[in-house]
């Protein structure tokens, strides 16, 4: 299983028990395909930056999922065909490894390089 974000934009238009019946479809969805829902914020009405479907202003939902591509398809196939719904998207959130740090070698040695110096004029 892998851990994905989705953000879905909900006509604002629409009462307050369809919102709620709509967010726990999508609930619904991702608990039927096996998935877990590990976080669900919803942002309230905002403005769009720009109209979509004729709507200037939109109710924001973001979730935090941990399911299968399979589902994530369902998913957005539920988004295209919801009328009430305006815009989604859905991101996969793949683990950072941490970077190791490459050891960049010292340039500048004062003390070998007076050490160098004095030989090579002793040499001479």
């Amino acid at each position: 299983m892998n851990k994905y974000e989705s953000i879905f934009i909900i006509n604002p238009e629409l009462g307050e028990e369809k919102r709620k019946e709509l967010i726990e479809k999508v609930k619904e969805i991702i608990t039927s395909g096996g998935g877990k829902l590990l976080g669900l914020d919803e942002w309230g009405v905002r403005r769009l930056s720009y109209p979509v479907k004729g709507c200037k202003e939109g109710y924001y939902c973001f979730l935090n999922l941990e399911v299968n591509p399979l589902v994530i398809e369902s998913l957005a196939r539920n988004y295209r065909t919801t009328e009430e719904i305006i815009k989604y998207l859905s991101v996969r959130i793949e683990e950072r490894k941490p970077k190791l740090k490459k050891v960049k070698p010292k340039r500048y040695r004062p003390r070998i390089k007076q050490e160098y110096e004095n030989r090579r004029y002793e040499r001479r």
